[in-house]
């Protein structure tokens, strides 16, 4: 945890100036999204390893610093600061699963092992931002007003004559699913990923799948993992609260997962068909899901939430499920600490609202740089108030911050993505 309170701040204590490696001006007087310097983002601890080396440079795009970090298993991406810990922390895991590969031990194991099934996969329908049409990068999307949940809802709806046993596959065209049924598997494989310290529903694609590959050598060839080697990752404490909330997705199995999100869901009196339109949004890993459903909790009794709901189905990408979770528990956290929310709502994005008429808008980004889209936004005539309210997960640039104090908003950076509390 030490670590993940490091990265945190390095980023309310840095420089802005000396972070910028460049950011234009265009001619109508805002801001592109700059270049970033690593170096200024994250301890170096995080940005080369013995398995891993992060880029210098870090473009922001749609209000998320997008890092990229270089192995022998391959080249990943991290969206997001918050995101660079986990996915350092999954090639740490995956070299220690490279390590375990070759032990004496695992090899006799494999040789017990019977064959996997052959229709187990990984269930990856990760769509990455470049590849939706129309989807910008990041989530600034979701800072404007947005038709496709109300669309989910309506899918929901007509499909309303499904069977639970039909609803439930549905469910589990995840992302971050292995489909391997046999009895006992899927335990194994939360325990292994639970050793680790990584997300047993990662969207990592290639330790998803090397994690299936372990756990079914261990449960066939009952091989005890935990015993034959010892598993510490050096950076496992540092995981995200949008990805693992706490021990409940390593120690309950995915199907009730699910059913505890959808009880949780049609608490808010959101009908049927609203709460299916998330609970099968594919994009939502179980851990993403989990976390959006405590978030949800945490606000309990607070009008609104229904709304929130019809939001979150809308999410497309990765991003954009993680900045709904994200978003929700930032609330949640503000509602608990600072001031209670009487009422929320989700125009796109969300906002929440005191009794005293401030407007409250958690943003779980990077950086806000004043671009034409968000000096767009407070000038929207569904968010004024009598006070406005932000709290960013990282900063501002020195214009954005100036810009949005002209207009009476209190921005507050380096606010903690919340169900770490």
């Amino acid at each position: 945890m030490k670590m993940a309170i490091a990265v945190l701040a390095v980023v309310a204590s840095m420089a802005v100036g000396s972070a910028v490696a460049h950011a234009q001006a265009p001619t109508a007087g805002y801001e592109t999204e700059p270049v970033l310097n690593a170096k200024d983002l994250a301890v170096p601890e995080l940005l080369k390893g013995p398995h891993f080396t992060v880029d210098p440079k870090v473009p922001v795009k749609g209000f998320l610093e997008r890092f990229t970090i270089r192995s022998p298993y391959g080249t990943f991406e991290a969206h997001g600061l918050h995101m660079l810990p986990i996915r350092v922390n999954e090639v740490e895991a995956l070299a220690k699963l490279d390590d375990l590969s070759k032990t004496k031990e695992f090899a006799e194991a494999a040789g017990k092992a019977i064959a996997r099934p052959v229709t187990s996969t990984v269930n990856m329908i990760v769509h990455p931002v470049e590849t939706v049409t129309g989807i910008p990068d990041g989530v600034a999307r979701l800072f404007g007003r947005i038709k496709l949940g109300s669309e989910r809802v309506y899918q929901a709806a007509t499909a309303t004559g499904q069977s639970g046993g039909e609803r439930a596959e549905q469910a589990s065209k995840r992302v971050g699913m292995a489909t391997i049924t046999a009895l006992g598997f899927e335990k194994e494989r939360r325990d292994l990923a639970k050793s680790l310290g990584v997300d047993p529903y990662t969207t990592n694609t290639v330790l998803s799948e090397k994690l299936t590959d372990a756990a079914w050598v261990a449960f066939s060839g009952r091989f005890l993992i935990q015993t034959a080697t010892s598993i510490l990752v050096p950076y496992s404490m540092a995981m995200s609260a949008v990805t693992i909330t706490n021990s409940t997705v390593y120690d309950t199995p995915a199907a009730d997962l699910v059913n505890n999100a959808t009880v949780i869901f049609a608490a808010t009196g959101a009908s049927d068909a609203q709460v299916q339109a998330v609970v099968q949004n594919p994009q939502y890993s179980l851990s993403v899901l989990t976390s959006l459903a405590m978030g949800i909790q945490r606000l309990q009794g607070v009008p609104g939430r229904d709304a929130v709901l019809i939001f979150a189905a809308a999410a497309q990408t990765q991003d954009e499920v993680r900045f709904v979770a994200g978003a929700v528990n930032m609330l949640a956290r503000y509602h608990e600490a600072v001031v209670p929310i009487t009422q929320v709502s989700a125009p796109g994005p969300i906002l929440g609202r005191t009794a005293g008429g401030a407007l409250v808008v958690p943003m779980p980004v990077d950086y806000i740089a004043w671009t034409e889209r968000v000096a767009r936004f407070p000038q929207r005539a569904d968010i004024q108030a009598p006070e406005h309210v932000g709290f960013i997960s990282g900063r501002l640039s020195p214009r954005a911050q100036k810009e949005f104090t002209k207009r009476d908003w209190k921005m507050y950076e380096s606010f903690t993505i919340a169900a770490e509390q």
